[in-house]
Protein backbone atom coordinates (compact mmCIF):
# COMPACT_ATOMS: atom_id res chain seq x y z
CA UNK A 1 0.00 0.00 0.00
CA UNK A 2 1.38 3.38 -0.93
CA UNK A 3 0.99 6.50 1.16
CA UNK A 4 -1.40 7.83 -1.49
CA UNK A 5 -3.61 4.73 -1.20
CA UNK A 6 -3.51 5.00 2.57
CA UNK A 7 -4.54 8.65 2.62
CA UNK A 8 -7.33 7.95 0.14
CA UNK A 9 -8.77 5.33 2.52
CA UNK A 10 -8.41 7.67 5.51
CA UNK A 11 -10.40 10.30 3.63
CA UNK A 12 -13.32 7.87 3.35
CA UNK A 13 -13.42 7.03 7.06
CA UNK A 14 -14.86 8.95 10.00
CA UNK A 15 -12.50 9.24 12.95
CA UNK A 16 -14.45 11.43 15.40
CA UNK A 17 -15.32 9.12 18.33
CA UNK A 18 -18.73 8.92 19.95
CA UNK A 19 -19.16 7.56 23.46
CA UNK A 20 -22.55 6.02 22.62
CA UNK A 21 -21.47 2.64 21.16
CA UNK A 22 -18.96 1.97 23.94
CA UNK A 23 -21.42 2.98 26.66
CA UNK A 24 -23.93 0.60 25.09
CA UNK A 25 -21.38 -2.19 25.57
CA UNK A 26 -20.87 -1.07 29.18
CA UNK A 27 -24.64 -1.27 29.74
CA UNK A 28 -24.71 -4.72 28.13
CA UNK A 29 -21.91 -5.86 30.43
CA UNK A 30 -23.77 -4.47 33.46
CA UNK A 31 -26.73 -6.64 32.51
CA UNK A 32 -24.41 -9.64 32.16
CA UNK A 33 -22.98 -8.98 35.63
CA UNK A 34 -26.51 -8.86 37.05
CA UNK A 35 -27.29 -12.15 35.33
CA UNK A 36 -24.06 -13.68 36.67
CA UNK A 37 -25.01 -12.66 40.21
CA UNK A 38 -28.44 -14.29 39.87
CA UNK A 39 -26.96 -17.47 38.40
CA UNK A 40 -24.40 -17.77 41.19
CA UNK A 41 -27.10 -17.35 43.82
CA UNK A 42 -29.25 -19.97 42.13
CA UNK A 43 -26.56 -22.62 42.47
CA UNK A 44 -26.09 -25.83 40.53
CA UNK A 45 -23.49 -26.84 37.95
CA UNK A 46 -25.45 -25.60 34.92
CA UNK A 47 -26.07 -22.05 36.20
CA UNK A 48 -22.49 -21.91 37.47
CA UNK A 49 -20.96 -22.84 34.12
CA UNK A 50 -23.20 -20.33 32.31
CA UNK A 51 -22.20 -17.65 34.81
CA UNK A 52 -18.52 -18.27 34.07
CA UNK A 53 -19.01 -17.96 30.31
CA UNK A 54 -20.95 -14.71 30.73
CA UNK A 55 -18.34 -13.37 33.13
CA UNK A 56 -15.56 -14.21 30.66
CA UNK A 57 -17.45 -12.14 28.05
CA UNK A 58 -17.45 -9.22 30.49
CA UNK A 59 -13.71 -9.64 31.06
CA UNK A 60 -12.90 -9.63 27.34
CA UNK A 61 -15.20 -6.69 26.69
CA UNK A 62 -13.38 -4.86 29.47
CA UNK A 63 -10.08 -5.55 27.74
CA UNK A 64 -11.49 -4.22 24.46
CA UNK A 65 -12.83 -1.10 26.19
CA UNK A 66 -9.46 -0.59 27.92
CA UNK A 67 -7.88 -0.79 24.47
CA UNK A 68 -10.26 1.84 23.07
CA UNK A 69 -9.72 4.17 25.99
CA UNK A 70 -5.96 3.82 25.69
CA UNK A 71 -6.18 4.99 22.09
CA UNK A 72 -8.55 7.82 23.00
CA UNK A 73 -11.28 6.41 20.75
CA UNK A 74 -13.98 5.61 23.31
CA UNK A 75 -14.92 9.28 23.56
CA UNK A 76 -13.79 12.72 22.46
CA UNK A 77 -13.17 13.62 26.12
CA UNK A 78 -9.73 12.55 27.41
CA UNK A 79 -10.96 12.53 31.02
CA UNK A 80 -13.79 10.15 30.06
CA UNK A 81 -11.33 7.83 28.33
CA UNK A 82 -9.03 7.80 31.35
CA UNK A 83 -11.79 7.18 33.90
CA UNK A 84 -13.54 4.49 31.86
CA UNK A 85 -10.17 2.92 31.03
CA UNK A 86 -9.36 2.56 34.72
CA UNK A 87 -12.76 1.03 35.49
CA UNK A 88 -12.38 -1.41 32.60
CA UNK A 89 -8.84 -2.27 33.73
CA UNK A 90 -10.19 -3.78 36.95
CA UNK A 91 -12.38 -6.20 34.99
CA UNK A 92 -9.56 -7.44 32.75
CA UNK A 93 -6.84 -7.40 35.46
CA UNK A 94 -4.56 -5.02 33.54
CA UNK A 95 -3.32 -1.71 35.02
CA UNK A 96 -4.37 1.10 32.68
CA UNK A 97 -1.30 3.31 32.34
CA UNK A 98 1.36 0.56 32.35
CA UNK A 99 -0.62 -1.16 29.60
CA UNK A 100 -1.01 2.12 27.70
CA UNK A 101 2.74 2.78 27.80
CA UNK A 102 3.65 -0.70 26.59
CA UNK A 103 0.95 -0.56 23.91
CA UNK A 104 2.28 2.74 22.61
CA UNK A 105 5.67 1.09 22.15
CA UNK A 106 3.99 -1.82 20.37
CA UNK A 107 2.44 0.48 17.77
CA UNK A 108 5.67 2.44 17.41
CA UNK A 109 7.80 -0.66 16.80
CA UNK A 110 5.31 -3.08 15.22
CA UNK A 111 7.17 -5.92 13.52
CA UNK A 112 10.55 -4.98 15.01
CA UNK A 113 11.56 -8.08 16.94
CA UNK A 114 14.23 -6.21 18.88
CA UNK A 115 12.02 -3.31 20.00
CA UNK A 116 8.37 -4.41 19.93
CA UNK A 117 7.49 -5.35 23.55
CA UNK A 118 4.67 -7.64 22.33
CA UNK A 119 7.32 -9.81 20.63
CA UNK A 120 9.56 -9.98 23.71
CA UNK A 121 8.78 -13.64 24.38
CA UNK A 122 9.54 -14.58 20.76
CA UNK A 123 12.83 -12.73 21.03
CA UNK A 124 13.71 -14.68 24.18
CA UNK A 125 12.64 -17.99 22.61
CA UNK A 126 14.75 -17.18 19.55
CA UNK A 127 17.87 -16.59 21.63
CA UNK A 128 17.39 -19.11 24.45
CA UNK A 129 15.10 -21.75 22.97
CA UNK A 130 11.49 -22.54 23.87
CA UNK A 131 11.11 -23.77 27.49
CA UNK A 132 9.44 -27.14 27.98
CA UNK A 133 6.64 -25.58 30.03
CA UNK A 134 5.83 -23.20 27.17
CA UNK A 135 5.90 -26.08 24.68
CA UNK A 136 3.49 -28.01 26.90
CA UNK A 137 1.11 -25.06 27.18
CA UNK A 138 1.30 -24.57 23.40
CA UNK A 139 0.29 -28.15 22.61
CA UNK A 140 -2.24 -28.43 25.44
CA UNK A 141 -3.88 -25.02 24.80
CA UNK A 142 -3.36 -24.07 28.44
CA UNK A 143 -3.20 -20.22 28.38
CA UNK A 144 0.09 -19.78 30.20
CA UNK A 145 1.27 -17.23 27.60
CA UNK A 146 -1.72 -14.98 28.31
CA UNK A 147 -1.09 -15.24 32.05
CA UNK A 148 2.56 -14.29 31.58
CA UNK A 149 1.49 -11.31 29.45
CA UNK A 150 -0.57 -10.00 32.37
CA UNK A 151 2.50 -10.27 34.58
CA UNK A 152 4.41 -8.23 31.99
CA UNK A 153 1.77 -5.49 32.21
CA UNK A 154 1.87 -5.48 36.00
CA UNK A 155 5.66 -5.24 36.12
CA UNK A 156 6.15 -2.87 33.19
CA UNK A 157 6.76 0.18 35.43
CA UNK A 158 9.81 -1.67 36.78
CA UNK A 159 10.93 -2.38 33.20
CA UNK A 160 10.57 1.31 32.35
CA UNK A 161 12.53 2.25 35.46
CA UNK A 162 15.41 -0.07 34.60
CA UNK A 163 15.48 1.24 31.03
CA UNK A 164 15.64 4.85 32.22
CA UNK A 165 12.27 5.65 30.61
CA UNK A 166 10.36 6.42 33.80
CA UNK A 167 9.45 10.07 34.35
CA UNK A 168 7.79 11.49 37.44
CA UNK A 169 4.46 11.84 35.62
CA UNK A 170 4.60 8.26 34.33
CA UNK A 171 5.51 7.00 37.80
CA UNK A 172 2.56 8.75 39.44
CA UNK A 173 0.14 7.50 36.78
CA UNK A 174 1.49 3.95 36.89
CA UNK A 175 1.29 3.75 40.68
CA UNK A 176 -2.24 5.17 40.62
CA UNK A 177 -3.29 2.57 38.04
CA UNK A 178 -1.76 -0.28 40.03
CA UNK A 179 -3.32 0.85 43.32
CA UNK A 180 -6.64 1.43 41.60
CA UNK A 181 -7.08 -2.29 40.91
CA UNK A 182 -7.35 -3.48 44.54
CA UNK A 183 -9.41 -0.39 45.35
CA UNK A 184 -12.06 -1.39 42.80
CA UNK A 185 -12.02 -4.96 44.11
CA UNK A 186 -12.63 -3.73 47.66
CA UNK A 187 -15.61 -1.69 46.46
CA UNK A 188 -16.95 -4.72 44.58
CA UNK A 189 -16.51 -6.84 47.69
CA UNK A 190 -18.80 -4.47 49.58
CA UNK A 191 -21.38 -4.07 46.78
CA UNK A 192 -21.43 -7.53 45.20
CA UNK A 193 -19.61 -10.07 47.38
CA UNK A 194 -20.96 -12.97 45.32
CA UNK A 195 -18.85 -11.80 42.37
CA UNK A 196 -15.58 -11.42 44.26
CA UNK A 197 -15.30 -14.84 45.88
CA UNK A 198 -12.53 -16.79 44.09
CA UNK A 199 -14.89 -19.66 43.34
CA UNK A 200 -17.19 -17.22 41.57
CA UNK A 201 -14.72 -16.09 38.93
CA UNK A 202 -11.66 -18.39 38.69
CA UNK A 203 -13.05 -20.48 35.84
CA UNK A 204 -14.15 -17.30 34.05
CA UNK A 205 -10.58 -15.97 34.30
CA UNK A 206 -9.25 -19.16 32.70
CA UNK A 207 -11.80 -18.85 29.87
CA UNK A 208 -10.84 -15.19 29.45
CA UNK A 209 -7.12 -16.00 29.27
CA UNK A 210 -7.87 -18.75 26.76
CA UNK A 211 -9.86 -16.28 24.62
CA UNK A 212 -7.03 -13.75 24.87
CA UNK A 213 -4.61 -16.24 23.36
CA UNK A 214 -7.01 -17.33 20.64
CA UNK A 215 -7.65 -13.73 19.59
CA UNK A 216 -4.24 -12.14 20.13
CA UNK A 217 -1.67 -14.73 19.01
CA UNK A 218 -2.54 -14.74 15.28
CA UNK A 219 -2.18 -10.97 15.00
CA UNK A 220 1.63 -10.88 14.90
CA UNK A 221 3.09 -14.34 15.54
CA UNK A 222 4.61 -15.99 12.45
CA UNK A 223 4.48 -12.71 10.55
CA UNK A 224 7.52 -11.03 8.91
CA UNK A 225 9.74 -8.83 11.06
CA UNK A 226 11.58 -5.66 10.09
CA UNK A 227 14.36 -3.39 11.22
CA UNK A 228 13.50 0.17 12.15
CA UNK A 229 9.96 1.55 12.19
CA UNK A 230 7.19 0.78 9.74
CA UNK A 231 5.27 3.79 8.47
CA UNK A 232 1.56 3.86 9.24
CA UNK A 233 0.66 2.68 5.73
CA UNK A 234 3.14 -0.22 6.00
CA UNK A 235 1.84 -1.72 9.26
CA UNK A 236 -0.14 -4.35 7.36
CA UNK A 237 3.15 -6.07 6.52
CA UNK A 238 3.58 -7.26 10.12
CA UNK A 239 -0.07 -7.75 11.09
CA UNK A 240 -2.79 -10.32 10.48
CA UNK A 241 -6.55 -9.90 10.89
CA UNK A 242 -9.03 -12.61 11.88
CA UNK A 243 -12.55 -12.90 10.52
CA UNK A 244 -15.30 -13.80 13.00
CA UNK A 245 -19.10 -13.86 12.62
CA UNK A 246 -20.62 -10.41 13.02
CA UNK A 247 -22.13 -11.13 16.43
CA UNK A 248 -18.81 -12.35 17.80
CA UNK A 249 -16.77 -9.56 16.24
CA UNK A 250 -18.97 -6.63 17.25
CA UNK A 251 -20.46 -7.82 20.53
CA UNK A 252 -17.79 -10.03 22.10
CA UNK A 253 -14.40 -8.65 20.96
CA UNK A 254 -15.41 -5.16 19.72
CA UNK A 255 -13.75 -5.73 16.32
CA UNK A 256 -10.34 -6.16 17.95
CA UNK A 257 -9.92 -9.03 15.48
CA UNK A 258 -9.66 -6.51 12.61
CA UNK A 259 -6.10 -6.01 13.68
CA UNK A 260 -4.56 -5.00 10.37
CA UNK A 261 -7.14 -2.24 10.10
CA UNK A 262 -6.45 -1.18 13.67
CA UNK A 263 -2.71 -0.91 13.06
CA UNK A 264 -3.24 1.08 9.88
CA UNK A 265 -5.72 3.38 11.64
CA UNK A 266 -5.12 3.21 15.42
CA UNK A 267 -7.23 6.34 15.91
CA UNK A 268 -10.32 4.77 14.32
CA UNK A 269 -13.12 3.80 16.78
CA UNK A 270 -13.86 0.09 17.06
CA UNK A 271 -17.35 0.29 15.52
CA UNK A 272 -15.92 1.67 12.26
CA UNK A 273 -13.24 -0.97 11.72
CA UNK A 274 -15.52 -3.21 9.65
CA UNK A 275 -15.92 -0.39 7.12
CA UNK A 276 -12.13 0.01 7.10
CA UNK A 277 -11.74 -3.73 6.47
CA UNK A 278 -13.71 -3.48 3.22
CA UNK A 279 -11.56 -0.62 1.94
CA UNK A 280 -8.24 -2.13 3.10
CA UNK A 281 -8.97 -5.54 1.55
CA UNK A 282 -9.78 -3.86 -1.76
CA UNK A 283 -6.51 -1.93 -1.67
CA UNK A 284 -4.23 -4.77 -0.53
CA UNK A 285 -5.87 -7.68 -2.37
CA UNK A 286 -3.54 -10.72 -2.02
CA UNK A 287 -1.28 -8.86 0.41
CA UNK A 288 -4.05 -8.77 3.02
CA UNK A 289 -3.22 -11.33 5.72
CA UNK A 290 -6.29 -12.90 7.30
CA UNK A 291 -7.34 -16.11 9.01
CA UNK A 292 -10.85 -17.41 9.58
CA UNK A 293 -11.90 -17.60 13.22
CA UNK A 294 -9.42 -19.58 15.30
CA UNK A 295 -8.10 -21.48 12.26
CA UNK A 296 -4.58 -20.10 12.81
CA UNK A 297 -4.52 -21.57 16.31
CA UNK A 298 -5.96 -24.90 15.17
CA UNK A 299 -3.38 -25.16 12.40
CA UNK A 300 -0.34 -24.08 14.39
CA UNK A 301 -0.95 -25.65 17.80
CA UNK A 302 0.03 -29.01 16.35
CA UNK A 303 3.35 -27.59 15.15
CA UNK A 304 6.51 -27.46 17.20
CA UNK A 305 6.63 -23.93 18.62
CA UNK A 306 10.40 -23.96 18.16
CA UNK A 307 9.83 -24.45 14.42
CA UNK A 308 7.73 -21.28 14.37
CA UNK A 309 10.40 -19.38 16.28
CA UNK A 310 13.10 -20.67 13.90
CA UNK A 311 12.10 -18.17 11.20
CA UNK A 312 13.23 -15.36 13.52
CA UNK A 313 16.63 -16.98 13.97
CA UNK A 314 17.05 -17.06 10.20
CA UNK A 315 15.97 -13.41 9.98
CA UNK A 316 18.53 -12.47 12.63
CA UNK A 317 21.36 -14.19 10.73
CA UNK A 318 20.37 -12.49 7.47
CA UNK A 319 20.22 -9.13 9.25
CA UNK A 320 23.68 -9.69 10.73
CA UNK A 321 25.10 -10.46 7.29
Amino acid sequence: MTKTDYMAIRARLSFAPSAGPTLAVVAFDALLLAAVTLLLRRGGIGPYLLSQVLLAVVFFNAFSILHECGHGTASRAPVFNTLLGHVASAFCFIPYYPWKYIHQQHHLWTGNLERDPVLKSLRRFRDQGVPNLVQLSWWSWIPIAALLQHIVYLTYPLTMWRAGEMTRAKLVRSVASLLGLPLVYIVLWRLAPDLVRPSSFVLAVVIFLFAEEMVNLPHHVDMPTFEGKLAAWEQYRATRSCHYPVGVSELLVLNFNFHTEHHLFPDLPWYRLRRARTLVKQALESRYAECMGISWNVRNRTRDLDAIVARYRVAKKVSAI
